[in-house]
């Protein structure tokens, strides 16, 4: 049985009393709403902007560093499209390096990519109020980033049930596409780039993404965001497989607990 989780989604049943009688009244979609359409036509545009620009800058350097490996371009488009992480991208191009199985080497681009599993579980829930939201879930955990994650959450405030699905459609078609093209066009450019600006480039997607998390109005965000700082280079001269999900759990859990101690000391 489906339950419909999200308030929004639930009809608002008003009972009036009047002449003795009861009268159950349901609002009706306003006809002012965007289209499917429309709203993945917002999303391709929103998308367009500085996020996908990011995604062309990394998955740009990617495509120098699969060159620089010496495999084929195929890998560097197919690796961006089916991994779709930056960390998991670039184990996998490690540790083909070095001669892993081919069952390895699945296994550590997904232990990489480890930290899209709580992202996922607070991405389908959104899209419990549409049946075609709802039915396609698992294509949207698929073209799932951390570009397109976070831009869905930024603009749910401003979407009905109907509308995400298409609005996050559009935003990860541009995304992904984007990503794929770059990464061809690294692999191909990879001779005229240097080394550091090809790791600089694979680096500032990250980067954008600490600007984006700092800026949140989410303290324990921001918490979170600075324990990581602080734990995740030690963490990774420690243990480089294990760093991102020891270093994800750590500060994670370290910036909701000083958050919920910041509340009640001020209270």
């Amino acid at each position: 049985m489906r339950f419909r989780l999200c308030i929004d989604a639930a009809p608002r049943l008003r009972q009036h009393i009047a002449d003795g009688r009861t009268t159950i009244t349901t609002p009706t979609q306003p006809e002012d709403t965007p289209s499917h359409w429309a709203t993945y036509g917002r999303g391709l545009i929103d998308a367009a902007k500085l996020p996908g620009w990011m995604v062309v800058a990394s998955m740009t350097g990617f495509g120098a560093l699969v060159n620089s490996a010496d495999m084929s371009m195929t890998v560097a488009v197919v690796a961006t499209i089916f991994i779709w992480g930056l960390p998991g991208q670039v184990a996998f191009v490690e540790f083909f390096l070095l001669g892993t199985p081919v069952f390895s080497l699945l296994l550590v681009s997904s232990l990489a990519n480890i930290r899209f599993l709580p992202m996922s579980l607070s991405l389908v829930p959104l899209f419990r109020g549409s049946k075609i939201g709802w039915r396609f879930r698992y294509l949207w955990t698929f073209m799932m980033s951390v570009n397109t994650w976070v831009g869905l959450l930024r603009k749910v405030p401003d979407l009905t049930q109907e509308q995400r699905w298409s609005y996050y459609f559009g935003y990860s078609t541009v995304c992904m596409g984007a990503g794929a093209i770059a990464s061809a066009i690294g692999y191909i450019l990879a001779d005229t780039l240097p080394f550091p600006v090809t790791i600089t480039l694979v680096l500032l997607n990250p980067v954008y993404f600490a600007f984006v998390f700092a800026a949140t109005r989410s303290r324990a965000a921001a918490l979170a965001l600075i324990a990581g700082a602080v734990t995740g280079p030690p963490l990774y001269l420690l243990t480089p497989e294990w760093s991102l999900p020891i270093c994800g759990i750590i500060a994670g859990t370290a910036g909701f607990y000083a958050d919920r101690w910041l509340n009640r000391r001020a209270a």
